[in-house]
């Protein structure tokens, strides 16, 4: 059996990252492994063996919680270790006064559960497309009068209003998101509060997410228009389960459930996972993805 060994990710990497996540299935462009490594350059790791790319793991530093992202091994190479420790790698690289986060798929939650996550929400992937829907999602239109398209001087208040909604800071992640499939941006401005949702492309399909405002009504008229922009590409929404009047209009939007995915906390050195997110109106609805919480 050949010995691994874990280093530093290096863009030279990539190329074989984005390879063991098509392998897994998922969603990730290039695009989406640059932006990783350059959010956290300290916190990505590669497990080598024989001079191949055999997992990878990053630890993102967002400032009130920690992530970790893109927790993949190769198929060939599992049960001998290596996603353990990339994962003590990837959390070792983030401070220990912060608690980590993830989305869990069923296959990595039971390595999650030993290492000391516990379950804090369920999420559900609804993906729709042609055949699922039944009708273009070009044909859909938003339904909310307010609803026009996020500007370049929207996006800091977005970015402001976004860091007690999501517990810590991701304006680079926004910005990039905003700036590469700005046809995804959108925003509702009432009573003084902005509502937002964005997008990204994907391998596979596009991503709508997050979507944060303070009512249904307005979080459905966000993705709406987001829709209406997609053209006939296929759409995903990583919503989640606790929003259950959302998921009931995405599911009558032509949405099914392709998978569950389950949000996990490792407490911080203070033994709480507390963020002190969701203060004020705005809650989030759906995710940017599991990649990037």
């Amino acid at each position: 059996m050949n010995q691994f060994g874990i280093r530093p990710m290096e863009v030279e990497d990539l190329d074989h990252a984005l390879r063991l996540s098509t392998i897994a299935g998922w969603n990730q462009q290039l695009d989406d492994w640059r932006m990783l490594l350059r959010l956290a350059p300290a916190g990505a790791f590669a497990a080598v063996a024989d001079a191949r790319i055999v997992g990878t793991a990053i630890g993102i530093d967002y400032g009130g919680f920690a992530w970790i992202a893109m927790m993949l091994v190769d198929p060939a190479d599992r049960g001998r270790g290596v996603g353990r420790r990339l994962l003590d790698a990837a959390m070792g690289a983030v401070p220990p006064s912060r608690p980590i986060r993830l989305d869990a798929t069923s296959l990595g939650r039971p390595l999650y559960e030993k290492c000391g996550f516990e379950d804090e929400a369920t999420l559900s992937r609804l993906i729709a497309n042609r055949s699922s829907a039944g009708t273009s999602v070009s044909e859909i239109r938003g339904g909310s009068s307010d609803v026009r398209p996020l500007t370049p001087s929207d996006l800091e208040t977005v970015i402001e209003r976004d860091r007690d909604v999501f517990g810590g800071t991701r304006g680079a992640v926004l910005e990039w998101a905003f700036h590469s499939a700005a046809e995804y941006a959108y925003v509702v401005r009432r009573d003084g509060v902005i509502h937002y949702c964005l997008g990204r492309h994907g391998r596979l399909f596009d991503q709508i997410g997050p979507v944060v405002a303070s009512r249904d009504d307005i979080a459905q008229a966000l993705v709406d228009a987001a829709l209406a922009a997609a053209g006939d590409r296929p759409v995903v929404v990583d919503a989640f389960d606790s929003r259950r009047a959302f998921a009931a209009w995405l599911g009558n939007r032509g949405f099914v459930v392709q998978r569950r995915l389950v949000r996990m906390c490792r407490p911080a050195e203070s033994g709480s996972c507390a963020i002190g997110a969701g203060e004020g109106p705005l809650a989030e609805f759906a995710i940017l993805g599991p990649e990037f919480a």
